[in-house]
């Protein structure tokens, strides 16, 4: 399972002046919600990641890098 790279989404989110909570409150979520997704509990539903891109202006480069990146042991 791929697990959310937690730092580079804050990373992002700072960039922008956000914190977690005032992302997932832009995008429609609740905070508990967004931080079990990011500590994998549960996975972020496209529709949630297609809006993040779209709140954070995030490129494809970096969305890849937050989303979609596996654990290496």
């Amino acid at each position: 399972m791929n697990k959310v790279n937690e730092n580079e989404l804050k990373a992002a989110a700072i960039r922008k002046g956000m914190s977690i909570p005032d992302l997932a409150q832009q995008i429609g979520i609740s905070k508990k919600r967004i931080y079990s997704r990011m500590h994998g509990a549960t996975p972020f539903k496209q529709t949630e990641i297609t809006k993040i891109r779209d709140c954070l202006g995030l490129t494809d480069e970096e969305l890849i890098s937050i989303f979609f990146t596996s654990d290496v042991s």
